[in-house]
């Protein structure tokens, strides 16, 4: 694409200003110039995360008087995403010719490869920009050697970490970096983003109460019968576990679902917030007419850390996945914990 031909309805980074201070802070680091090595760009998947990521990137390499211009070779190349001082890291689509695609993970190799490039000169003359998403993919290996980086950064190298799951990095790591954690958007922005892809009436309303903020995931979900089918077996085996003997039963029935398991978890975690967020009065409580009366009942009296320990349970089956512990054994002890909260809701 030739220079001045602005890619039609490309995003622009005023389309995070629902962001607020988020958006305030960024934009006025960015104008300033006070931008830090390292930003950590968390919230749920489908907040727009890799969205963010080049945009900064684009104002970060942007040519033009008014940046990100939108207009100059820099900003259209990494509109298309060919910018040769823009590295992106992806699980499974290595960069390294020493790493063999399709692996889950970031494995050091990849890592120190990258690290390797960030030490050579930029091919136009200014800054290069690091973008790894799934950041939580890096091995422990992975991330000890960024850790290394991170702590004597590379003069003109922005790194910009993405993350649905910031607990699985390191605590070093996590402090090494500028925060901008993504907060769900509003549900005026998410209906209008459902409209605008044709999701009209009651998908859209149910798309809504269950997308948690997260547009992606409402128009993800808009499209996926599946997520409608699992999500009613969630709520069956999950929320209304009837005693502590069909633990055994419900998660040897989910073994066999081991490739669902990302989903499950998420699934999961998307319902413990909704459910808080109806405590918060942020939800109406018909997003939840479908849960049982306990957890009902949870939604309209409970306590903010009863929610807050829910979604630790989540991000511990999380960890406990990455360290190789049995699906089945994760299961079990998240069933166990969700039927400790019933309980206390059930007289």
């Amino acid at each position: 694409m030739s220079e001045g031909k602005q890619t039609v309805n490309a995003p622009v980074l005023k389309d995070f200003k629902g962001q607020g201070a988020l958006y305030d802070g960024l934009i006025r680091t960015l104008e300033e110039g006070t931008f830090v090595h390292a930003y950590l760009i968390s919230g749920l998947e489908g907040m727009g995360k890799r969205t963010l990521s080049r945009l900064m990137a684009q104002h970060l390499l942007c040519t033009g008087e008014n940046k990100p211009c939108g207009v100059c070779p820099a900003c259209i190349q990494v509109q298309e995403g060919n910018h040769p001082d823009v590295l992106v890291v992806t699980p499974g689509k290595p960069i390294s010719p020493d790493v063999k695609a399709g692996l889950q993970g970031i494995p050091v190799d990849e890592i120190r490869y990258v690290i390797s490039l960030v030490g050579q000169h930029t091919f136009v003359g200014g800054r290069r920009v690091i973008i790894i998403e799934r950041a939580d993919k890096m091995n422990q290996s992975a991330q000890n050697a960024l850790l290394k980086t991170l702590e004597e950064p590379m003069p003109g190298t922005v790194f910009l970490l993405l993350t649905d799951s910031p607990e699985l990095l390191l605590p070093t790591i996590v402090s090494r970096c500028r925060a901008l954690k993504l907060h769900p958007w509003p549900d005026e922005t998410v209906l209008h983003a459902l409209r605008v892809h044709g999701v009209e009436g009651a998908m859209a309303k149910n798309a809504l109460h269950v997308s948690g903020g997260s547009i992606g995931r409402a128009l993800a979900v808009a499209a996926d019968e599946e997520y409608w089918k699992r999500r009613s077996d969630v709520i069956r085996d999950f929320f209304d576990i009837p005693s502590r003997s069909d633990i055994l039963r419900i998660a040897t029935a989910w073994r066999e679902r081991k490739d669902e398991a990302e989903a499950l978890l998420a699934d999961i975690e998307d319902m413990v917030r909704t459910l808080m967020l109806v405590r918060l009065g942020q939800r109406d409580a018909s997003v939840i007419n479908d849960f049982p009366a306990p957890w009902q009942r949870l939604a309209q009296e409970g306590e903010l850390k009863a929610f807050v320990s829910l979604m630790e349970a989540v991000g511990e089956s999380r960890k406990l996945r990455q360290n190789q512990v049995t699906w089945q054994a994760v299961v079990e002890k998240l069933l166990l914990r969700l039927m400790e909260e019933k309980s206390k809701w059930s007289t």
